[in-house]
């Protein structure tokens, strides 16, 4: 497949059908007779085993009601051995994770940072030390570690749904269906805003992905994959539910929907693999890859509904099992700790909880000793997570 002719691949179309689908293209097994075209047609119906006490899955930790957000969780991300928070309540917390008598736990590194609009997606950018919050406002606010400072970004007129950054450009959509880039002012140190805005033809943007230097971006009515050479639209393909989230995973994209559906694209956009809703799948509100710490293969976390969580193994995206964080919170985030098998989940009911698959006895934190920022003095209002004692 390729972008040539008209920018849109077999698997682009303006509502038109998809190439023909195949089996998982990360299986490698060979298929069998019939089994060729066969579109979602998972290993098992159910969403597997539930994943209970004396399960594999471990909860190593779980935040008391008394301390973090007042309200639900939009985003998590993490930087410098740090987790930092961003939720409806307009805050943005920072938590450094650590090993204490009584076992793993999340402690509050600074005064949370009131921001003045719900924090609605977070980025880290850890060559230049900078964290980027996107607000339900529209507007950018971003931290510096070194040397300190702060940004404020404005442009979008609607919530910053997704952040990333790619080659020093930082790239931001919004539900005002709009994808912008800032680039760094080498005068000030800051960001500035490049350009005109790229108007997203799948609406309102919920999610983004990098793939081979071309930016996917995830709309209320489908996926466009932009050509970041031309600031140009390669083409889009079309859905009748929201994509809830993007994750890349050996040259593939998966996708997930608000239905509870997950496919598979390969590069040059083409359909080729597709799971529907099945067994108590049936929503997706989050999603995160992830590798298992005793089998050494990816596995594919989707959030949904409710507080549930199904795990699947890849490349058989044979269900590893299923769990419940908190009964009717929906799980809005999920974070890979990249550290002995560790995730974190977040939920609409302000929960925050700590993971890990394996035996007991696993390495269970990124670092126990003392932050390399002092936190702020007890009662004051921090300005930056990254200036101690700072006021608002």
């Amino acid at each position: 497949m390729s972008w040539e002719g008209k920018g849109y691949g077999a698997g682009w179309n303006r509502g038109g059908a998809s190439a023909p689908v195949g089996r998982n293209p990360f299986s490698s097994a060979p298929q069998g007779p019939g089994q060729q075209g066969q579109v979602g047609v998972p290993d098992e119906a159910s969403t597997g085993p539930t994943l209970g006490k004396g399960s594999e899955l471990q909860r190593i930790y779980n935040m008391p009601p008394s301390m973090g957000h007042d309200g639900g969780v939009n985003c998590m991300a993490m930087g410098d051995g740090k987790v930092y928070s961003g939720g409806r309540d307009e805050k943005l917390f920072v938590w450094q994770p650590g090993q204490t008598p009584n076992g793993f736990e999340l402690a509050q590194d600074c005064p949370p940072i009131t921001m003045g609009s719900s924090v609605t997606s977070l980025c880290w950018e850890e060559n230049s030390k900078w964290l980027f919050c996107g607000l339900w406002s529209g507007e950018i606010r971003g931290f510096c570690k070194a040397p300190i400072k702060e940004e404020r970004l404005q442009g979008h007129r609607r919530s910053v749904a997704s952040l990333l950054v790619h080659s020093g450009v930082l790239i931001s959509g919004s539900n005002d269906g709009t994808v912008r880039l800032w680039t760094c002012n080498p005068q000030t140190g800051g960001f500035q805003s490049h350009g005109n805005p790229l108007t997203n033809p799948s609406g309102p943007v919920n999610c983004m992905k990098m793939m081979n230097d071309s930016l996917w971006v995830g709309g209320h009515n489908g996926i466009t994959v932009f050509d970041l050479t031309t600031l140009q639209p390669k083409g889009t393909l079309p859905a009748q539910h929201q994509v809830t989230g993007l994750a890349e995973c050996q040259g593939f994209m998966l996708a997930t929907y608000r239905n509870g559906e997950i496919k598979i694209l390969d590069a040059s956009g083409s359909e080729i693999f597709s799971r529907p809703p099945a067994g108590e799948h049936t929503s997706n509100t989050a999603v995160e890859m992830m590798m298992h710490p005793i089998t050494n293969k990816p596995m594919v976390l989707c959030g949904q509904q409710f507080g549930y969580i199904t795990a699947y193994d890849l490349p058989e995206f044979r269900p590893r099992g299923s769990f419940c964080c908190k009964d009717r919170s929906d799980t809005k985030a999920i974070l890979d700790a990249k550290s002995g098998g560790m995730f974190l989940t977040a939920g609409f009911h302000g929960d925050i909880m700590v993971w890990q698959w394996g035996a007991p006895g696993g390495q269970a934190g990124q670092g126990t000793g003392v932050s390399p920022f002092a936190p702020a003095a007890g009662g004051m209002v921090a300005s930056s997570p990254f200036a101690p004692g700072g006021m608002a």
